[in-house]
């Protein structure tokens, strides 16, 4: 499958299952203490330009604008999309979104004080690219927030992907700890910094093993 075909499947797959999927999502069923999580994670001493990539139903956009930053967004898929820019009205929050893939976002180079991409990097075709693009993205000294987990332990609560996308995504079966942080140090990143402690448990059905890292760009 080419990469574009392989997007453009993801992204209508997602799409479709968008107006479900908040009814059964960790950041909803434990609000609280992701905004703790995030908050801490953020390390802000002030408002900052927050770029939340691959933003699905807006889960740390909206963590970010509710905690004060100024937050722009994209994704692909423009089912989720939707329900991210509703939960933002609802709740009279300021979020610039855009309808685009990561690599497409028009976001400026060098404008933002933190980067987060959650749940993300397992579902994209080149996760690396999306990793580079949130390196242009941030100012020198600016924070990624990468959280994803290995899905693969509780087969039962992750997607349902056709057998043939499934194939054309290297990280299907979801992410390590270990594998982040070598994927943050090739794209350029420093040391990272773990978060997920900050859980009593996984917040996740199926105590999959899952990671909040922070990392700075030099």
């Amino acid at each position: 499958m080419r990469q574009d075909d392989t997007q453009a499947a993801v992204s209508d797959y997602w799409s479709r299952r968008a107006p479900a999927f908040d009814g059964v999502a960790s950041h909803v069923a434990q609000a609280g203490l992701w905004r703790r999580v995030l908050e801490a994670a953020f390390e802000a001493d002030g408002p900052k330009d927050v770029v939340d990539l691959g933003t699905g139903t807006g889960a740390c956009a909206l963590v970010a604008a509710g905690l004060g930053h100024r937050v722009q967004a994209c994704d692909g898929a423009a089912g989720m999309l939707a329900v991210a820019r509703q939960a933002a009205e609802t709740s009279g929050l300021s979020i610039a979104f855009e309808h685009a893939l990561i690599e497409d976002c028009t976001f400026a180079d060098a404008s933002a004080d933190i980067v987060t991409l959650r749940n993300v990097l397992w579902t994209l075709p080149d996760p690396a690219a999306a990793l580079r693009k949130a390196h242009k993205l941030l100012r020198p000294g600016g924070l990624i927030l990468v959280s994803d987990g290995l899905w693969s332990v509780a087969p039962q609560y992750r997607s349902t992907y056709a057998e043939g996308l499934a194939a054309a995504l290297p990280r299907h079966d979801g992410l390590s700890e270990d594998d982040a942080r070598a994927m943050l140090a090739e794209a350029g990143f420093g040391p990272a910094r773990g978060w997920q402690q900050l859980f009593a448990g996984s917040p996740y059905p199926g105590d999959v093993p899952m990671f909040v890292l922070t990392a700075r760009k030099p």
